[in-house]
């Protein structure tokens, strides 16, 4: 992953790290009172988010009042095993129960949860220096490529050889999407391919709504982009103008790629966007024909919604951080946002009273691909993949490796779908589990299990060169949302513009690349 991608990703981290203030800031915890808490689920209601998380914790073991320190009985004479993790939009309620059943079947170690909103931004410099490192890292999508070339993290085979469910189960690597299976792996120094990464979640993109608005104006959820354009009518009627049809964070542009993103994988198919990312020649950028011409499509349809003159979103829209936005959404301003499954965690402690936050599938074109029956090829816009890495120099590394087979277990696998409203990239059945769930939850969950999720995964020989992403002429929302009479530009005006640039610099990208 390259420039596009640490694009969106520096967008995400801002976004995840400004979710502080959504859901309350822990970090003066860090020097509080360590002492023991109480057996069996003691945490602070200042630190877990969700009511009752303290059912879920494995019997007999000790969480200290901060909710870093966990062990059984006693850290007396024990290894310590230290995770770094971003703490944001997916809480660490799902982290606090899985260490507890860690520690209750491994009672020779203890685990050290440091949570830090800005991690990502931290770890290549830590893996350089080798200074102060964790056992394993959480972190947002960023360029980690390099981490195995320099030598810097652990190549995972025994941990994807390892069956979590017993002899009989799959593997690690069985019960992993065939996506992330691509996407964890990277070249080491002497040139041999491993697998360095390991998923830490798959976001389910779409539109949030306000369920008791709909309910209450008979608003139907639209499934075409021609009944989500009427359905914004409707909603700016049936309320004098007084609610928003939407509201978007404009300061932050990575959540417009969400829906920018889906409707592109829509039009072109999962093999047309495999065919766009192998960067085979400077047709892919043309919009006549596709994989271009579904970028050209989806920022056509994107237009349509949020252009000028459209009048879809909330005033004020474009100056908002997602903070502010989702705040808006909840006030009740806006009828709908679009937002990603991690959404209703992130707002936890926001939400209102009786609020009912729902998640509907972004709708399809007119021009979204359709199966043998004619009916809309269902698929799910992963985003840019959160992962998990092992420093080489971790004290602890073979039990972080033991730790990573751990969480991919079932039963380790729904405690994070039940407290982080997000799926992880593997084969496990979340059937009884929807019962204990949100309605929000569970409409995240049915897009996910009725969809083809895609995460992109650049290949070829231009795959690491910085200058070819899918936006090389820079990002377009923002554009098309002030249009040309405010210094913003057209969809076809923005796509043949990219497909010029590339035409004119394809050699010397490919000579660039080859040295």
């Amino acid at each position: 992953m390259k420039s596009w991608k640490q694009v969106l990703a520096c967008a995400l981290a801002t976004m995840l790290t400004l979710s502080i203030a959504g859901c309350g800031d822990r970090s003066n915890l860090e020097n509080s009172n360590s002492g023991d808490s109480a057996n069996g689920g003691g945490t602070s209601s200042s630190v877990a988010d969700h009511e009752g998380v303290e059912s879920d914790y494995a019997e007999g073991v000790t969480i200290s009042p901060n909710g870093k320190e966990i062990y059984k009985d006693t850290k007396e004479g024990k290894t310590r095993l230290k995770i770094s993790f971003v703490e944001a939009g997916f809480g660490s309620d799902w982290l606090r129960v899985i260490a507890t059943h860690f520690v209750a079947e491994n009672p020779d170690y203890w685990l050290y949860l440091d949570g830090d909103p800005g991690l990502t931004e931290l770890v290549s410099t830590q893996l350089s220096s080798g200074m102060n490192l964790p056992d394993l890292y959480m972190v947002l999508s960023h360029d980690w490529q390099t981490y195995a070339t320099n030598g810097w993290i652990e190549e995972l085979s025994d941990v994807y050889a390892a069956k979590p469910d017993g002899e009989e189960g799959m593997t690690v690597y069985e019960k992993m999407s065939s996506s992330w299976q691509e996407y964890c792996q990277a070249t080491n120094s002497s040139g041999a391919v491993g697998k360095y990464a390991y998923p830490w979640s798959e976001g389910v993109s779409g539109i949030a709504y306000n369920g008791k608005m709909f309910e209450e104006k008979g608003w139907e959820v639209p499934t075409t982009w021609a009944e989500l354009l009427e359905l914004c009518n409707e909603i700016k009627t049936d309320t004098n103008g007084q609610v928003a049809p939407f509201v978007y964070p404009g300061m932050i542009g990575g959540y417009f790629d969400f829906l920018g993103m889906t409707l592109w994988i829509q039009s072109s198919g999962i093999a047309g966007m495999e065919e766009f990312f192998s960067y085979g020649s400077a047709e892919v950028f043309n919009h006549q024909t596709q994989p271009g011409k579904g970028k050209y499509e989806a920022l056509e349809a994107f237009t349509q919604l949020f252009g000028p003159g459209t009048n879809n979103s909330l005033k004020g829209a474009m100056s908002k951080n997602h903070t502010e936005a989702q705040m808006s959404f909840l006030r009740g301003e806006a009828a709908m946002i679009i937002n990603g499954s991690w959404l209703e965690t992130e707002m936890i402690r926001d939400l209102p009273k009786g609020f009912e936050m729902r998640m509907m599938r972004i709708p399809y074109m007119e021009t979204a691909q359709k199966d043998a029956n004619g009916e809309y090829i269902p698929i799910n816009y992963g985003m840019t993949p959160d992962f998990m890495i092992v420093p080489s120099q971790a004290p602890q590394k073979e039990t972080a490796k033991d730790f990573l087979v751990f969480m991919a277990r079932d039963d380790m696998l729904e405690y994070f779908t039940k407290y982080s409203s997000t799926l992880r990239p593997f084969t496990y059945d979340v059937t009884e589990l929807k019962p204990q769930l949100s309605k929000f939850t569970n409409d995240c969950m049915n897009i996910w299990e009725t969809s083809t999720s895609y995460i992109a995964v650049e290949k070829g020989i231009l795959k690491n060169n910085s200058e070819v992403t899918p936006w090389i002429t820079g990002s377009p929302y923002t554009l098309l949302v002030y249009g040309l009479d405010n210094d913003g530009t057209t969809p076809l005006r923005y796509c043949r513009l990219q497909y010029q640039e590339a035409k004119n610099n394809w050699e010397r990208w490919v000579a660039d690349s080859s040295k």
